[in-house]
């Protein structure tokens, strides 16, 4: 009996050991998948275009930053980054002016209609912005010849903020509506006490609050903006182009003049602020979805 228990047993923590294992070897190939090409794509920045045929995957020799210079002037990504950094924060700002308010109203309050407006925000999570960007397109330009500006409508960065701001209502409003939800309504009650109105309340009182979940909608919003291609591509001139766009035009360019080096000092130009945000705000991250305020 007890050789049996003992093999039972034994047999049990094999199969765990085993799981964690498979575990970690699926973990470490995904991270390998991630990592190499980024560590590719770094190390080729600072390489001429001849080290990158020799061996791609060999160290430079020496630090070749001239490909930045080449990526940033002549490649005008130095534009698109401005452009994009724009387009961006105004769309940021846009999002949460509209998103917060709403979300603490379809949260906090009760009335006629609640429901409905709520089941139609949350529809829009299932609409993939580009499919409709061709109908926006054709919309927003008719709407422009009937007021007779023609293709101004079509080419400005408001429009583009516009747009990005209003197809990311419904994400965001879904994640604030929960959070604020979470938050106990001791917080609002303490406020009224003191003479504060609706207005303050949600200002001085829920949004610093539910600043965690404010920042995941910021972390994720950025970087839909900022990798977005299909709405600037569509809607922006040449010179009006963001990082994306202007990377697409530098990787076609790289395939005729032969210029590897600079190809893969743009994509970094793209990447590098990617990174640098979400350093900053990562903690949050988690935070924001799964942390609510105390319960009353």
């Amino acid at each position: 009996m007890e050789n049996t228990l003992v093999k039972h047993y034994g047999w049990k923590r094999a199969g765990r050991i085993a799981v964690s294992v498979i575990k970690y070897v699926f973990l470490i190939g995904f991270a390998l998948m991630v990592l190499l090409p980024l560590f590719w794509a770094v190390m080729s920045a600072f390489k001429t275009t001849n080290e990158i045929l020799a061996d791609p995957f060999a160290l430079p020799t020496s630090f070749y930053f001239q490909n930045f210079v080449n990526a940033w002037n002549r490649a005008n990504m130095g534009s698109y980054f401005l452009n994009s950094i724009i387009l961006t924060a105004g769309s940021l700002l846009l999002l949460i002016v509209l998103a917060v308010p709403c979300a603490y109203t379809l949260s906090r309050f009760k009335f006629r209609g609640v429901k409905v407006i709520t089941l139609i925000f949350m529809a829009g999570l299932f609409i993939n912005v580009n499919y409709i960007v061709l109908p926006l397109y054709l919309m927003i330009f008719s709407v422009g010849r009937a007021i007779g500006v023609g293709t101004a409508l079509t080419n400005n960065y408001f429009t583009v903020i516009v747009l990005y701001a209003t197809t990311s209502l419904s994400f965001s409003i879904y994640l604030m509506t929960s959070y604020f939800k979470s938050l106990s309504p001791s917080y609002e009650e303490a406020a009224k006490i003191d003479g504060c109105g609706y207005f303050k309340t949600l200002v001085y009182v829920c949004a610093p609050l539910a600043m965690p979940s404010i920042l995941t909608v910021i972390l994720f919003n950025f970087l839909s903006y900022w990798n977005e291609y299909m709405l600037a591509m569509t809607f922006l001139s040449t010179a009006n182009s963001t990082l994306p766009v202007g990377l697409l035009r530098i990787m076609r360019e790289a395939r005729t003049s032969n210029d590897l080096g600079r190809m893969y000092a743009g994509l970094l130009i793209v990447i590098v602020p990617v990174l640098i945000v979400y350093a900053f705000v990562q903690g949050q991250l988690t935070k924001g979805i799964t942390v609510g305020g105390i319960k009353g």
